[in-house]
């Protein structure tokens, strides 16, 4: 039950963006109300494809005044430290996003409680921290309230049935907030910013390529715009709301079987390996979730990323895995591996009679917990 991030430069950072050529002009003008001997501060420009992209420079402070300038060609995070070393979050720094123009810092008390003027990125950020501030504060009281419950000795198990229900209803919430903002402010750099956040607490990325088609030409043609993108459209065709690519494999018999066989039920697609310790961890969850849904429509077909054959067919003996299982035993390189993008397991996917993606990465209680939803409702 994790408190959702609320701040943006929490949100993505995917790595392997290089830095574009740089085209507008930036000058921030500081001025430290209270300079109380400070002489110098050090600048940080990052990116939202990662964290610093260039060594801090030091910045010279005159009575309390400082001045920067450079170029840029897009807005970007940066940060402000009395320390060569940035520190998020503490008192002798701040962070925000630059933009193009003429900016001003104006710090009253400590570095942290810096106000930026001039940045029309930061001033979307702050409009959206604003408007979230309500949905953070809920999620705040819920961790607060369920943390107090098992220090009072309330088990798991009435935990989970007690709150999860509460989170999802305000993780939609949430969601719902952060659509509607998206479609109100669709030349906000923020806008973009928060659709892989959106996209991740969805899995639907299919969903998220429409609201990206919202933004204005200029915020898509970034390249933080193309990076989110290219992100998106590569977990696109297996996203909640995708028909799941279509393979076929060996099974340990030897014979191909194609996903397409098992249409007609809910299929849940696990990528595994015996070599895999968190899977081999997963499997007594897979495991009572099939016994517990097999008779009323559900089966389970297993990928694995084994080498090795006599391996494979050990653990599925092993981990008492009673349902289909195949694999081209070429590990990493394997088909369906490489069709459904998967960098690490287990993984798996959810799949509707139709062959239609309805969830992803359903671990621990969570895979029984979908399935009891899906079979209440149908009953």
């Amino acid at each position: 039950m994790k408190l959702l991030k609320s701040f943006i430069f929490s949100i993505l950072f995917l790595s392997g963006l290089s830095v574009c050529a740089q085209n507008k002009d930036y000058q921030i003008e500081g001025n430290f109300n209270n300079p109380a001997g400070i002489t110098k501060l050090y600048f940080t420009q990052g990116n939202f494809m990662g964290q610093a992209n260039a060594a801090a420079r030091e910045i010279v402070v005159k009575n309390g005044k400082f001045s920067i300038s450079g170029k840029i060609s897009e807005p970007i995070p940066v940060f402000l430290s009395l320390t060569e070393k940035f520190t998020p979050n503490g008192a002798d720094s701040k962070q925000f996003i630059l933009d193009a123009g003429k900016i001003s810092v104006l710090i009253p008390g400590a570095l942290n409680t810096a106000t930026i003027s001039g940045s029309k990125a930061q001033d979307d950020v702050q409009k959206y921290t604003a408007a979230q501030a309500v949905f953070t504060q809920k999620f705040n009281r819920l961790n607060v309230e369920a943390q107090q419950a098992a220090q009072a000795g309330e088990s798991q198990e009435s935990l989970q049935k007690r709150f999860m229900p509460v989170f999802k209803e305000a993780q939609q919430d949430l969601m719902s907030f952060q659509k509607t903002f998206i479609g109100q402010n669709p030349q906000a750099f923020i806008s973009l910013l928060i659709i892989p956040e959106l996209a991740q607490l969805s899995q639907n990325y299919v969903e998220a390529d429409s609201l990206f088609n919202l933004l204005s030409a200029p915020i898509k043609g970034s390249e933080t715009g193309k990076a989110i993108h290219d992100f998106v459209s590569a977990q696109k065709k297996t996203s909640i709301g995708a028909l799941a690519p279509e393979f076929a494999l060996a099974d340990t018999s030897g014979k191909k079987i194609a996903l397409s066989s098992l249409k007609g039920k809910y299929v849940l697609l696990d990528f595994w390996a015996s070599w895999c310790g968190p899977c081999r961890d997963e499997n007594p969850n897979v495991v009572q979730a099939y016994q517990k849904f097999k008779d009323k429509g559900f089966t389970v077909f297993g990928i694995s990323l084994d080498r090795d054959r006599k391996s494979w067919i050990s653990a599925i003996k092993a981990d008492n895995l009673s349902w289909g299982h195949v694999s081209d035993l070429k590990y990493w390189s394997s088909e369906a591996a490489l069709l459904y993008g998967i960098s690490s397991i287990p993984r798996n996917f959810l799949l509707d009679p139709q062959g239609k993606i309805i969830a992803r990465d359903l671990r621990g209680p969570a895979l029984i917990e979908k399935l009891t939803e899906i079979f209440t409702k149908k009953n």
